[in-house]
Order: C-alpha cells, then sequence, then structure tokens
C-alpha cells in the first residue's frame, strides 16, 4: 500500500498515513496540505514550533512537477463543530470548521447551511452559518453565525447526505496557489462523514 496519494478528488486518506486526525497531535492530517513540491505540513502549525505563518512549509512527501495543479481543484477533507452542542434558547452562536487538501482563498460571503430535523417543539428553525476570517487559516476556514434559535431535541448536522453544498452566496472560493479564481475550490460536503449536535434543555 502507498504511504499517500496524489488523485485529484481528494479525501483525507490521500494525505500522508502516518499522520494523525487527532486535533491534539502536532501532525496532524488537517494541517497538511497540497503544495508545488508535495504534501506539506502549513507554516505556522504546531510541527513548526512557532507561530510564523509566513515561514516555508515543510514538505513531507515530495512530488515531481506541480503537485498543487496535479490535485486540481481544492477538494474538501474534513469538517467539525467548533461549539460545543447548543442549550435550547435564541440568539445561540454556532461555528464549523472546513478543512480542504490545498490553500483556499475565500472572498465575500460563502454560507454553509446546516441540516436541522426539527424535532422540538414548533418548526421551521435554520442554521445559516456565514464564513468568518477569525480562527480560519489557509486551508481550515470557519463558518459562524450568532443568531441561531434551537429548541430542546433539535439535531443539527454537518456533512453526510442531508448536507447542501457550501453556497457562494455571491462569493467565491479558489485555488491559492494557481491564484485568482480561475480554478474554484470544491464545495461539496455530502461526501463527509455527517457529524451531528443534539440540543439540550435550557
Amino acid at each position: 500500500m502507498p504511504l499517500w496519494g496524489k488523485a485529484a478528488a481528494g479525501t483525507q486518506a490521500q494525505k500522508p498515513k502516518w499522520l494523525s486526525t487527532d486535533e491534539n497531535s502536532a501532525y496532524k492530517k488537517q494541517d497538511c496540505i497540497g503544495m508545488p513540491g508535495g504534501w506539506a505540513m502549513r507554516a505556522g502549525t504546531a510541527s513548526s514550533g512557532n507561530g510564523n505563518t509566513s515561514a516555508q512549509q515543510e514538505v513531507l512527501a515530495a512530488m515531481k512537477g506541480n503537485f498543487g495543479t496535479t490535485l486540481a481543484a481544492p477538494s474538501i477533507t474534513s469538517a467539525r463543530f467548533i461549539t460545543s452542542a447548543l442549550a435550547a434558547g435564541s440568539s445561540k452562536t454556532v461555528t464549523v470548521e472546513v478543512t480542504w487538501d490545498e490553500r483556499v482563498t475565500i472572498a465575500g460571503s460563502p454560507q454553509i447551511t446546516l441540516a436541522n430535523n426539527n424535532a422540538g417543539t414548533g418548526s421551521g428553525r435554520t442554521c445559516v452559518l456565514t464564513y468568518t476570517g477569525t480562527g480560519s487559516t489557509t486551508n481550515r476556514k470557519r463558518f459562524t453565525a450568532t443568531n441561531i434559535t434551537v429548541a430542546e431535541l433539535d439535531v443539527l448536522t454537518l456533512g453526510g447526505g442531508s448536507q447542501a453544498n457550501i453556497a457562494l452566496n455571491s462569493g467565491t472560493l479558489s485555488d491559492t496557489t494557481v491564484g485568482g479564481t480561475t480554478t474554484a475550490a470544491l464545495r461539496v460536503l455530502t461526501a463527509l462523514s455527517a457529524q451531528t449536535q443534539t440540543t439540550t434543555a435550557a
């Protein structure tokens, strides 16, 4: 079995297999990105030993040619909730983070609509999150909302078959390596394993 992949349709499995998916690990797949020289650890992460995001990335698996071109459009490899499960009520904050296999440049206000089964009392509650630069990195982008209303037993779902794609909302998501808006980053979330949070009592 190869120790890493280079398929254009990126998944977490394409990244070097010795990396962890544990968020507490210094060397985790979520911080590994496809660069022109191969799979590399993003600058400024715990693996680099400093917070200099402008430093040169550490290449873990070198590739011939322009590996960034080989990967084609940046693909989403994972997503997670940043905020904990909510207690029922209004004006609640929800933040999620989406990880791509390459660097992504976002302009404007793309949005993610989480699925809400409205299992609690009442109906029609939605959860629309908008891109925020706060907490975002070159390949891990955050989306947040501060005015969510949820009822006890509502289940919010990120990823999976019931998840809508990231909506551009007149914005753009582009491949940073290519530059400009020539190559759009992929916005599909349905292929990810669903992450859920169940609303608790107020």
